[in-house]
């Protein structure tokens, strides 16, 4: 019974801190796993996961002079306390309480173009985004460009677009709506790779210790090119429903035709796999789950999956894949350590006939 209320307490907690947006990485993971046995849970978290959008944008605020801005604020407020009374008590309270957003409103406020707000005297102030293993964001970048941000992903980009272009960096996997505007081309920075559009939409995926860079393009028409020592050296325009992947160690593209669907579904939280290697898919779904998957026997790793999968765990995912593949697994207990952190879960793939 104590473990029960226990095991609640620590529900509520960490539910509670990733609505307030102060969880670590490490408790969201955990959160992750809880709501995977617990469907009341896995409501409130999905219901949640809503907020992401405004816990993106107050990311923004990390670049800004908060000290600077409360004391406006703070003036602000004791002129009103001036004229009404009541207004002391919502300013020991309120303004402690919500002070992040109220921060955003009068920054809003005071400040009448955010170029001016962000820019210094001779550089580009950048923010940063990261999600964590097993959740995704959306958020808008200062053009009005639409951004989904994968698991495991990071972003950088600077918060007013200023000269003829508007560059991003990015490592993880992100897929993009293009705002409009063809004097300002639109580039994604994947390393050694550069994407260029103007108003279209695309999927990246550039995880750092893959060796894949890979560009599907859903509409529009994009321009892909290879960058060494600050040069082009070969370009590739890119159709609708065409996928690019490069592999840096061999210096070699493919382009193909392929299935839109496949590479764009982790947006509505689904895996859709189309004849892909098992090593390929044990990969995708260790970043999602933060797990460590490791295929034992070489012959398997090139055995092709097909199957697409929604809202179930990790768990459920290998039982499915087990019924028409010739694999078993091994899932060991998720360990928590010292700092009350669940640790890498740890899964092995062997053959059936083992």
């Amino acid at each position: 019974m104590k473990d029960s209320k226990k095991d609640k307490k620590k529900e509520e907690t960490l539910l509670n801190k990733y609505l307030a947006g102060t969880a670590s990485d490490d408790e969201l993971r955990q959160l992750k796993v809880l709501t995977e046995s617990s469907e009341p849970l896995k409501k409130d978290f999905d219901n949640s996961e809503k907020l992401l959008r405004q816990i993106a944008d107050l990311e923004m605020m990390k670049q800004v002079n908060t000290h600077s801005a409360f004391a406006k604020v703070k003036e602000r407020l004791q002129k009103a306390q001036q004229k009404k009374g009541w207004f002391y008590y919502w300013q020991k309270t309120a303004a402690i309480l919500l002070l992040p957003l109220l921060l955003l409103s009068v920054l809003q406020f005071f400040v009448k173009s955010p170029q001016q707000l962000f820019k210094t005297s001779a550089q580009l102030v950048y923010n940063d985004i990261e999600t964590p293993s097993g959740l995704r964001s959306v958020f808008e970048l200062p053009d009005g460009t639409k951004v989904w941000l994968n698991g495991n992903t990071k972003i950088r980009y600077p918060l007013a677009f200023e000269g003829n272009e508007r560059k991003i960096t990015l490592e993880g996997e992100a897929y993009f709506k293009v705002a409009h505007d063809k004097r300002k081309p639109f580039i994604v920075d994947l390393g050694e790779i550069h994407v260029q559009a103007v108003g279209t939409e695309f999927n990246c995926l550039a995880y750092k210790n893959d060796n894949l860079i890979e560009t599907t393009l859903t509409e529009g028409s994009v321009k892909i090119s290879r960058i060494q020592d600050g040069f082009s050296q070969g370009e590739y325009m890119l159709k609708p429903g065409e996928t690019l992947k490069y592999e840096p160690s061999s210096n070699r593209f493919v382009l193909k035709n392929d299935d839109i669907d496949k590479h764009v579904s982790w947006r509505s939280g689904k895996f859709v796999f189309r004849n892909d290697p098992l090593e390929d898919v044990c990969q995708k779904l260790g970043r999602w789950f933060n797990a460590d998957i490791k295929i034992e026997d070489e012959e398997l790793k090139d055995f092709s999956i097909t199957g697409t999968f929604g809202d179930q765990g990790l768990n459920e995912i290998l039982e499915l894949i087990t019924i028409t593949s010739p694999i078993n697994y091994n899932m060991e207990k998720r360990e928590i350590n010292e700092n009350n952190e669940y640790e890498t879960l740890k899964v092995s793939i062997q053959s059936k006939r083992k």
